[in-house]
């Protein structure tokens, strides 16, 4: 029998339902893989390696802001999470190798 605690350091698919507010996120689309690193009464913590913020440098100006690329843990909420799909022994979606593969969602800069 499945677990929500056997998907913790593993990869998976997580399909949103209702993702609109999630946008400010970056998330614009109702599926993206995910790496879970933990959950709580709340929702499901993911890891994303490559979350876009701006860069504290007192030499960018505010028509030309620098960013930088960090590693952010995010929660979704568990009432934006329609399904997940987990991959039990499926090379890849097991952990140590899980940036053969796209993990997260492009964070768009506006």
């Amino acid at each position: 029998m499945m677990k929500i605690e056997d998907i913790v350091n593993d990869i998976v698919l997580i399909v949103l339902d209702n993702y609109e507010p999630l946008k400010g996120l970056g998330i614009n689309e109702d599926r993206i893989y995910a790496h879970i690193t933990g959950y709580d009464e709340f929702g499901i913590w993911m890891k994303h390696p490559k979350f876009r913020i701006p860069k504290a440098d007192i030499n960018s100006t505010p028509k030309k802001p620098k960013y930088q690329n960090v590693t952010a843990s995010i929660l979704i909420p568990w009432g934006f999470i329609a399904s997940i799909v987990h991959f039990p022994n499926v090379e890849g979606f097991d952990f140590p190798n899980p940036f053969e593969k796209h993990i997260g969602f492009e964070s768009e800069v506006k």
